[in-house]
């Protein structure tokens, strides 16, 4: 693994300040240095996700709360000393219930559930590349995390590191994950192609970041998947040097 990537950051190394917020919301997926890029370069920029995926799109409900850079399946940050800060209100998201194991026997809604689901199954498969050096490559199939109440979550948050490691293996998950520029990017933007010219071409995406009609700087994509329960096909990450935006994009395909 490169010096210039970080797989998993710390939120203290992803986000500026407000950092009880950001840890509701936010799941931070990776780190890397524009030097993958441009060896002229020498700044960070951050992938991440966030923890309500689950029906419909992120943000779609609240509409009164979007900015330029912040509206369905799309989130804005402001780049300060290397570092994001998200650009809307906190209001744009629907839920930060916790539900802790002595609230199990209690009602909550299923993006309630899905919320606390995504942040076990991260932190889950969080554990297992720190113990091995790679994302989670086998095959999984759990019934029971695919129930409809409340016990999915109770099961999942009993599943161990060990417990993934006896799962299947699968050639398939294997090669996908071997055909991964750095383990992690299905795409990065190292020859500057238009989105349109990429291998990835967000034709799916809901929206798109684009700062006095032109797109913001495509500059990488990732699998949703390897790092959350429920989760977008791809991750799309643009930024802008000019006006120092990083802008996440959720793609389902």
């Amino acid at each position: 693994m490169s010096e210039l990537i970080k797989i998993f950051p710390a939120y203290e190394d992803v986000f500026y300040d407000d950092l009880e917020n950001h840890k509701k919301y936010f799941l931070p997926i990776c780190s890397f240095n524009l030097q993958l890029l441009d060896s002229s370069k020498n700044e960070w920029l951050h992938i991440v996700s966030v923890k309500e995926i689950y029906d419909g799109c992120v943000g779609e409900e609240r509409p009164e709360y979007h900015t330029q850079f912040t509206k369905e399946d799309m989130l804005g940050f402001d780049i300060i000393e290397g570092k994001y800060k998200f650009d809307a209100d906190w209001n744009y998201f629907q839920t930060s219930t916790e539900i802790t194991s002595e609230q199990y026997d209690q009602e909550f809604s299923e993006l309630d559930i899905e919320y606390n689901m995504n942040e076990a199954m991260y932190q889950l498969k969080k554990a297992y590349f720190n113990k091995h050096g790679k994302l989670y490559d086998k095959y999984s199939y759990r019934p029971g995390l695919t129930i409809e109440d409340i016990r999915r979550l109770e099961r999942l948050r009993q599943l161990t590191v060990e417990d993934l490691e006896k799962d299947e293996d699968s050639d398939y998950m294997v090669e996908r994950t071997e055909q991964k520029l750095y383990g992690i990017f299905e795409e990065l933007n190292i020859e500057r192609r238009s989105l349109e010219d990429s291998d990835f071409g967000g034709e799916n995406l809901m929206n798109k970041p684009t700062l006095n009609g032109k797109l913001l700087d495509y500059i990488a994509c990732i699998e949703g998947y390897d790092f959350q329960q429920s989760a977008a096909d791809q991750i799309f990450l643009f930024h802008d040097d000019s006006i120092k935006k990083a802008v996440i994009c959720f793609e389902y395909t």
